[in-house]
């Protein structure tokens, strides 16, 4: 996180939540930024749960109007899946065409045409909008290298919004088998169409308003944190390795790079990059043991932190930035709670030469965007 410059407080009436985490008064806000503090995962369930993604309590437009004609409904397709997510739903995918090149993993064939499996989770691209699902795929049939013995399954991605931020036309449907509670809210709410709900938004458009919010402020915290400690004890890991410790046998399986097939193409997207200004970390990380023990402690951590806690942040984050992205960001939108500041035009970090539209929250803590052009590799068929 960048230094504040600012000193000067501006006259705005921000909601208390907002106005507590800007000010670093809010107590998980303290927590954050404190390295000498431990996160723990309930820490971190208990900072996303603030942001509501769930269909629960909700009241969705009937799927059909009033003279039967079909409308769509507005429930979003995230909203519904995030439950499915913790519930580990069995989904199937019929049919999938790769967004990405083809990978061929060593010791694994696939069955049928066909994916299938529990969900496992919601994951999110860090640098352009795309979601997909997780699941681990039961299609998939996987040999042991050593004993050759063969197991059913293997996690696999399967993309569900493309680079753009809009929906991946390489599927067209998920199948799966709602619970009693799930077809209820849907029958209750006139969502069925035949024996299909029809999704028009992946992603609600008054989600836009989220960026503005206690919670998302906290989360973008805490995906810093969360890579800043991450950061740290992977030079822990190094710093142990250099000294003669060692890793269990087997604790860090050797990387085998997939075989990737097919043609290739580059396609140029327009996406939102946003950063935090202030609320800078304090404290400091403690140290490991000097021992085999402090090395193992250091790598199950670190590698805890990347690939189990910042998925899950990153998740909702880029949920609620690419709502702004597409239903916000072209008036430059404010939540209604926030009054007397807008978006200020032409920001410029200290020696920086890109230009940002910069909102302030107060002195300690202020919100940054901008929209740029990327280049991605994507298959060509």
């Amino acid at each position: 996180m960048n230094s504040q410059e600012s000193t000067s407080l501006p006259n705005v009436d921000v909601a208390k939540t907002v106005t507590a985490v800007a000010n670093l008064t809010n107590p998980h806000a303290k927590r954050i930024i404190d390295r000498s503090r431990s996160i723990s995962d309930t820490f971190v369930k208990k900072i996303i749960a603030q942001s509501v993604f769930t269909w629960e309590g909700r009241k969705p437009a009937p799927a059909l109007d009033d003279n039967f004609n079909f409308q769509g409904t507005d429930l979003d397709l995230l909203s519904f899946m995030v439950p499915m997510m913790v519930r580990g739903a069995v989904i199937e995918i019929p049919e999938y065409q790769n967004r990405r090149k083809v990978v061929r993993r060593e010791g694994e064939r696939k069955i049928g045409a066909s994916q299938f499996g529990n969900i496992t989770g919601l994951t999110s691209n860090a640098d352009v909008h795309s979601f997909s699902v997780r699941i681990f795929d039961r299609s998939i049939v996987v040999t042991d290298a050593d004993t050759e013995k063969e197991s059913v399954g293997a996690h696999r991605n399967y993309m569900l919004v493309d680079c753009d931020g809009h929906w991946y036309d390489g599927w067209n449907k998920i199948v799966w088998d709602p619970t009693r509670k799930e077809n209820a809210f849907l029958a209750d709410n006139k969502l069925w169409t035949g024996n299909s709900v029809v999704f028009q938004h992946y992603v609600h458009p008054n989600r836009k308003q989220s960026i503005f919010g206690a919670p998302y402020l906290l989360l973008k915290m805490l995906a810093e944190r969360l890579t800043d400690e991450a950061t740290f004890y992977r030079k822990e890991v190094k710093r142990l390795e250099a000294l003669g410790f060692s890793l269990p046998k087997g604790e860090k399986k050797s990387y085998v790079p997939p075989i990737s097939e097919g043609a290739t193409k580059k396609v140029q997207v327009q996406v939102m990059e946003t950063a935090l200004d202030g609320a800078d970390f304090i404290g400091e990380y403690a140290q490991v043991e000097n021992s085999d023990a402090g090395l193992l402690k250091a790598y199950r951590h670190q590698k805890h932190l990347t690939y189990t806690l910042k998925p899950l942040v990153q998740f909702v984050v880029r949920a609620d930035e690419v709502a702004y992205f597409k239903y916000g960001c072209s008036d430059d939108f404010v939540a209604s709670w926030i009054q007397g500041i807008t978006w200020k035009d032409g920001y410029r970090v200290p020696r920086g030469k890109v230009d940002w539209k910069r909102l302030e929250f107060s002195p300690l803590l202020s919100l940054r965007y901008r929209v740029k052009e990327v280049t991605q590799t994507v298959s060509a068929s």
